[in-house]
């Protein structure tokens, strides 16, 4: 949990200062201001406390890796994970610009958490790791919703900065039913195939809220309770999955 934490930590502080020193988020106006962008922090300080937080996921890293003895292959995955942190704004080819940022959330966010979690606990308590590849989707796809609200929101000044989303490419529309699919398959579709599907049918009710919201937002406080009720949905999808899968 540890290691999660800080990475996520550390790829929003780094998001900040790349999104920042490129000028994509000068124009805020139905968004919360960001460190960089607004003058908060200098970009340096939020570069080097993006490091710092890394670094010390790193190190948290490499104790669980160790004290669980899980397989070697996890200390190479981890080094990626803090990698991507980077990658996702920064680099030569960022992911976020060229379309390819949900792939990377449901991929990061869905598989790797998930199964990732899964083996270092297995592996923690001598059981074997069994996957479960289609909760791994669903709870990638439930957490991307939140990035696609963002997309959605910040559509225009994405365009005008170049930063090429998935909603930039194919639209707004697009967005909206990408939406609907990312939390219509993984509550009402997806549970068809596990022992238990009842229950996951209520996080469906959070994502109707949410999608209703995001249809009809306009201002940074719509657009932020769109963004909380996505936050719910997913945290509710996230329990019932633990208690009933």
């Amino acid at each position: 949990m540890a290691f999660a934490m800080l990475v996520q930590v550390g790829t929003n502080l780094a998001n900040d200062y790349y999104d920042g020193v490129r000028g994509t988020d000068c124009d805020r106006s139905n968004a919360p201001s960001r460190m960089v962008a607004g003058g908060v922090l200098s970009s340096k300080a939020v570069i080097t406390a993006a490091t710092i937080i890394l670094l010390s996921a790193f190190c948290v890293g490499c104790f669980a890796w160790r004290m669980s003895e899980v397989s070697p292959w996890f200390l190479p995955f981890g080094v990626l994970c803090i990698f991507l942190a980077y990658a996702y704004t920064g680099g030569p080819f960022p992911l976020a610009y060229n379309g390819l940022g949900d792939l990377f959330v449901i991929l990061f966010f869905g598989f790797g958490a998930v199964e990732g979690t899964r083996m270092i606990l297995s592996s923690a308590i001598n059981m074997p790791w069994e996957p479960c590849w289609l909760n791994s989707l669903g709870m990638g796809l439930m957490i991307n919703n939140l990035l696609i609200v963002n997309n959605y929101r910040d559509y225009e000044g994405d365009r005008k900065a170049g930063k090429r989303t998935s909603v930039v490419i194919f639209g707004k529309k697009f967005g909206l039913v990408f939406y609907l699919f990312s939390f219509l398959g993984p509550t009402i579709l997806f549970p068809f195939f596990s022992l238990a599907p009842f229950p996951l049918y209520f996080a469906s009710i959070a994502g109707f809220l949410g999608f209703y919201k995001l249809l009809n937002a306009c201002s940074k406080s719509e657009y932020s309770g769109a963004l909380k009720v996505t936050a719910l949905s997913i945290v509710i999808y996230g329990v019932l999955q633990c208690i009933f899968n």
